[in-house]
């Protein structure tokens, strides 16, 4: 009989991860958020999400695949969302001082590879700006990796949904129903469009080029998309399509070599 691997590394003692071979492998921090999720999220939405999605994908790696997450880092820079009560928000300096501080302890261990697995959209500029900093200063070799683009419904969706549910709509609702629906006030869900002004170009919330948007800009229950319509049968669909591709995206980092060599 085998025995898996601990896959969490504040769970094994110092003298433990003394002796981890750490030629290969990765250290994976989750970066989530407490902001605001529509009447009917609660706050912790994103940083409840980017776990799930990890902890679901970890017991999907061969044990010979050397991979350790770290315990969630819950705040995120949210100030789009800082409006609404109940957001906690880091400035992205705090926040680029922090991801540092992090990645200099996994560095002083010896290991060679971070991943920045990320929960929440309002973090992307900062992860990826820290991890090419982190990477000059330390030597480690960094990424990032955004759950959310491995958001693949296999289910229908509207037009509407796909370009506008992008906050506390169906996708995610969905997602806390399936993980918690003790968490989850349907009663309360909304369904809202705010439909951008189409400009001709390629001018958008987020892409190509986009504006600084704050939620309440556009969205008086800070809901964009359409909540109404999710379920708990919609989040496992989720999370069974989403979790082999974030395993296989590991598993590729954790023995990943700058050069374009891999082991």
């Amino acid at each position: 009989m085998t025995t898996s691997p601990i896959r969490h590394l504040a769970h094994l003692t110092w003298t433990d991860i003394q002796a981890l071979d750490k030629h290969v492998g990765v250290v994976i921090l989750p970066v989530g958020a407490i902001e605001q999720h529509g009447p009917h999220l609660p706050t912790l939405t994103d940083t409840l999400l980017v776990t799930h999605m990890l902890e679901a994908a970890l017991p999907l790696l061969p044990d010979h695949v050397q991979a350790w997450a770290l315990p969630p880092l819950n705040y995120g820079k949210s100030n789009e969302h800082t409006n609404f009560p109940g957001t906690m928000s880091l400035s992205a300096q705090t926040l680029t001082a922090v991801l540092h501080d992090i990645a200099a302890s996994v560095h002083r261990a010896g290991f060679r590879r971070l991943a920045f697995m990320n929960g929440h959209g309002g973090n992307t500029a900062v992860l990826e700006a820290a991890a090419r900093d982190i990477r000059l200063a330390t030597g480690l070799m960094c990424f990032c990796l955004q759950a959310g683009l491995y958001m693949e419904a296999p289910f229908d969706m509207t037009e509407d949904e796909k370009k506008l549910g992008f906050h506390a709509g169906e996708l995610e609702t969905s997602l806390v129903l399936a993980i918690d629906p003790n968490l989850v006030h349907m009663e309360r869900a909304v369904k809202h469009f705010a439909h951008y002004p189409e400009t001709g170009t390629r001018l958008f919330y987020f892409g190509a080029a986009s504006t600084a948007w704050l939620a309440d800009d556009w969205s008086p229950h800070g809901v964009f998309g359409d909540a109404t319509i999710a379920t708990a049968e919609k989040g496992h669909a989720l999370i069974e399509n989403c979790a082999p591709k974030i395993a296989a995206v590991i598993q590729a980092i954790s023995t990943f070599e700058v050069g374009g060599k891999a082991e």
